[in-house]
């Protein structure tokens, strides 16, 4: 028996700021699959000395914002201190607990040179229980990433329990990036109880046998410790997405994501009271 699935649709262009991005969720229809509630796909190459991508300091509580990084480079800084550098196939994990503020910008070796930059922007949510703990920042390399290879094969689990193994990623949720050369197979399974989703960040793969996806598409599947099968009809990435849902009232308002308007307001005023730290 292969996994249901639930749903398939291909993320929509849409404008952040001055640059133009793919966000699979939330949308109208899908404002979530719990415990991740943002997906944004970004994909530039740029002629060197033409990079101009700088995101300056903002806030976030009460979620994790995860940056996977599957070409190029970029800068991270933050309230709490940390200033790095995260590479292709690796990752930049911030809890961002009860506040941190923190900016990304393209790095000087790769504005200098020029090349692709492409990745995945996640937010996964965090249980009520958890929101006001102290932020963590934390740059998951190459060599900390646990690699699973099979023929044509790359499975890097950055975070959660898959197959014996615990990806560096403070985190119980399963997120894994998926490279996989044309003609490759892999199978796939997870807790039945576990909310289930797969990005499609390029190429073309069979389903299950029987359903083709593409770039851009997002897969959602129905809970049930079935297997999937992924065939891949040309050179293929992916984000793996799984976990246990949150079932507690979610509040978002921009960077800040609690249970209650109170806390947003609470977030806001905290953030404005300069309690989340300070980055110039």
């Amino acid at each position: 028996m292969y996994k249901k699935i639930q749903s398939i649709h291909t993320a929509p262009e849409t404008m952040m700021g001055a640059i133009k991005i793919r966000q699979a969720f939330p949308l109208r229809g899908i404002e979530q699959v719990s415990p991740f509630i943002l997906l944004h796909h970004f994909d530039f190459t740029y002629l060197p000395h033409e990079n101009n991508f700088n995101v300056p300091p903002h806030p976030h509580r009460g979620f994790s914002p995860v940056t996977f990084l599957f070409e190029g480079s970029i800068e991270h800084e933050d309230s709490i201190g940390n200033k790095h550098v995260v590479y292709n196939d690796e990752v930049q994990w911030i809890n961002a607990g009860r506040g941190i503020i923190h900016s990304e910008k393209a790095d000087k070796a790769f504005v200098e040179k020029g090349g692709r930059s492409q990745g995945i922007q996640l937010w996964i949510n965090t249980p009520k229980a958890e929101k006001m703990n102290p932020p963590t920042y934390q740059p998951i390399t190459k060599n900390e990433i646990v690699l699973i290879e099979k023929e044509g094969v790359e499975f890097r689990l950055i975070s959660g329990k898959y197959e014996g193994k615990k990806g560096p990623a403070k985190s119980e949720v399963v997120t894994a990036m998926l490279r996989m050369k044309t003609n490759s197979e892999f199978s796939l399974h997870f807790p039945a109880d576990h909310n289930v989703t797969f990005y499609v960040l390029e190429g073309e793969l069979s389903l299950n046998t029987n359903q083709t996806i593409k770039q851009h598409d997002l897969v959602v599947f129905e809970q049930s410790a079935d297997e999937i099968l992924l065939n891949a009809k040309a050179d293929s990435k992916l984000l793996i997405m799984s976990g246990m849902p949150i079932n507690e009232p979610m509040v978002t308002h921009g960077p800040f994501v609690m249970n209650s308007e109170t806390e947003i307001l609470e977030a806001m005023r905290d953030y404005q009271q300069g309690k989340m730290g300070f980055l110039y």
